[in-house]
């Protein structure tokens, strides 16, 4: 395969960049691979290394993570580390300190759970049960609303009114 920029010289570089629709590939000689990337890759014997370019962006990455572990919240002195560690943020300042880590922080901490999976009181289980089908309910009831279909719409009001009737919820919303 040829070199895509000088389509002279057999191409021995594969560049990949970004992922899924993004994506977009390059085959390069490597005389133009080095043109193509910046000063910091350029090196005397005018051949593209491999090694020097891993390690660099190996170091670029490890610099940007020790960014990220140098700030700190400025009321109580948090750092992700320490909020990682300890397992909840320092102060309610912290939420606005690490506002774009947040929810990465949460989900670490939480062990990759995303949502609460715990027990419920037995009193409240039928009350929780009868709340969960009366909103199932409610969003069926918008959509048929939405797409005109008033007596089936009609006949889901009352089963909603009677759930909230017989589950003591006259006050729901």
């Amino acid at each position: 395969m040829k070199c895509e920029t000088c389509n002279e010289r057999e191409a021995t570089i594969h560049i990949t960049k970004g992922s899924g629709l993004d994506k977009s590939e390059k085959f390069l000689c490597e005389r133009c691979a080095n043109a193509s990337f910046e000063n910091d890759f350029s090196y005397p014997d005018d051949s593209f290394n491999i090694h020097q370019l891993l390690k660099s962006l190996s170091q670029q990455q490890s610099m940007h993570q020790q960014q990220r572990r140098r700030k700190q919240c400025e009321t109580c002195g948090s750092t992700i580390d320490t909020i990682v560690k300890n397992g909840k943020f320092g102060c309610p300042d912290c939420y606005t300190s690490f506002d774009g880590q947040v929810p990465e922080i949460i989900t670490r901490v939480q062990a990759h759970q995303t949502e609460h999976i715990g027990k419920v009181p037995k009193k409240s289980r039928s009350q929780i049960k009868v709340k969960k089908q009366i909103e199932k309910l409610k969003m069926e009831l918008s959509e048929l609303i939405e797409s005109q279909e008033f007596e089936e719409a009609a006949v889901i009001r009352d089963e909603i009114k009677e759930l909230e009737k017989a589950g003591g919820m006259d006050d729901a919303k």
